[in-house]
């Protein structure tokens, strides 16, 4: 198993066969597992290993939808480049969106550099209120709930993907159509019982990448689950061509850019370039355009 090299095919089917009932015994027998497998066979991480709101939020966000193996190494890069949040809210956008190259959902990147803006009111950091953390540009509940935890040890009720895998499969095993609401009521309880919930959560999320290795997607049995639409010839394809041509290659006027994207419909990617100027992604002076540079 490439996530947890010294984890055996034999031990790892042991820790599928337990269900949990939801009583107080069952409950710290769920508690003893997970803690007992990220104790025996946790990934390490150097996000994992500070406190800091700036390096927690920006591997928070570079994680939501990309594969680990593709976050490390830009993490570390980000942090070369821009070590704080008052870095980051100077960088120029073409350089954030050319070294953001890989991760995908470009939005993230301006979303991360808005919030690193934000930040200079709390002085170049963040704050662990909740309410005030989710007030950040692209920052929702599981994001602030995570900053939350992973920052400040609070007791948050962070629900994301491999944790509601967990939950699922180890409390619902024949249930569909779980609500998030009943997750997280589920969540509020195990987090009061668990004396540190920063390890707590990272205990969950390896036991969730485990499961993800082992047995079809529980998070099908959820009532929010929706199959992610293909990237292949789909605006998303397109508005992340148009980001990285004028990121890594400068001003475009429009018949150059549609001549180096043709293998799109002109009509589509023209709609995706005026999308991009809206949002604040692209910026167009006669006919020519280029990364915005605000």
């Amino acid at each position: 198993m490439k996530d947890f090299p010294n984890l055996s095919t034999e031990e790892a089917v042991h820790y599928l066969k337990p269900t949990f009932s939801q009583t107080s015994d069952g409950y710290e027998a769920f508690i003893r597992t997970i803690l007992g497998f990220y104790e025996a066979h946790g990934r390490r991480f150097d996000w994992r290993e500070t406190s800091d709101p700036y390096r927690i939020m920006l591997s928070e966000v570079m994680l939501q939808q990309t594969q680990t193996i593709r976050v490390i190494p830009k993490y570390v890069l980000f942090l070369s480049l821009w070590p704080t949040f008052k870095d980051l809210s100077q960088a120029p956008l073409d350089q954030l969106l050319f070294h953001w190259k890989g991760l995908g959902y470009n939005r993230r990147a301006l979303n991360l550099r808005k919030s690193a803006m934000e930040s200079e009111r709390w002085g170049w950091t963040l704050p662990k209120e909740q309410d005030e953390l989710r007030s950040l540009p692209g920052v929702g509940k599981a994001t602030a709930a995570a900053i939350g935890a992973f920052s400040y040890h609070e007791r948050t009720i962070y629900l994301e993907t491999n944790i509601r895998r967990v939950l699922l499969h180890c409390f619902y095993p024949d249930q569909e159509g779980v609500k998030d609401k009943e997750l997280e009521s589920l969540l509020a309880h195990l987090v009061q019982r668990v004396e540190d919930p920063k390890q707590w959560y990272y205990a969950l999320m390896d036991f969730g990448v485990l499961l993800k290795g082992l047995i079809p997607n529980s998070n099908v049995r959820s009532a929010h689950y929706s199959k992610q639409a293909k990237f292949e010839n789909s605006n998303r394809q397109i508005r992340g061509q148009l980001i990285h041509l004028l990121a890594d290659t400068g001003a475009k006027e429009q018949d150059q850019v549609t001549s180096l994207l043709s293998r799109f419909e002109e009509e589509r990617v023209m709609y995706c370039l005026v999308q991009l100027v809206k949002e604040g992604f692209v910026e167009e002076t006669e006919g020519t355009y280029r990364i915005a540079k605000v």
